[in-house]
């Protein structure tokens, strides 16, 4: 009897439907075998790379938006050293948070979730340094020079530890 070859967890293989996960994702997806079957190759290395992450990845990690700078007074009160944290659903955690919620800051952040699922489902770091920074789009009179800048890092949402690792590592019995 020949073995077949490991599936990479990287990368999804042609004959890959996911088999090892459908016990999860079907239910959560309201899925049928026939629908996963169905899944696009984009689809499935979407999912696949959860082999490395573990299913829970999205509990175990925060976006904390920190404002470094607000030198013109931003007219929605976020003020230096204030922070905004959110899940990794999208979701403001306000129990964490203590700046004012700025819509105009938050709206720089989508592009980082959209982002982080991409190089997650890649094994890495979901946020990478070409993403630490970001601003508020309103320019205002002064063409900028008094708008509110904040840096961007992500966390264990237990530790509240900083994640620097570029490759992150599957925790055990992580979900």
């Amino acid at each position: 009897m020949t073995r077949s070859p490991p599936i990479d967890p990287y990368y999804v293989q042609e004959n890959d439907n996911l088999d090892e996960m459908a016990a999860t994702l079907k239910p959560a997806l309201e899925f049928t075998d026939e629908d996963l079957a169905r899944l696009s190759p984009e689809a499935k290395n979407l999912f696949s790379g959860r082999r490395h992450l573990g299913l829970g990845w999205l509990d175990r990690y925060e976006i904390v938006v920190e404002i470094t700078s607000s030198p013109g007074g931003c007219a929605c009160g976020v003020a230096k050293g204030q922070k905004i944290v959110f899940d990794m659903r999208h979701k403001v955690k306000p129990e964490l948070s203590d700046a004012p919620l700025c819509v105009h800051l938050m709206s720089s952040v989508l592009s980082i979730f959209y982002m982080t699922f991409d190089r997650a489902a890649e094994g890495l770091n979901p946020l990478t340094c070409i993403w630490r920074y970001v601003e508020c789009p309103m320019t205002g009179d002064d063409l900028g020079q008094s708008k509110a800048r904040a840096e961007v890092h992500i966390r264990d949402a237990k530790t509240h530890e900083p994640v620097t690792a570029r490759i992150l590592a599957q925790r055990e019995g992580a979900e």
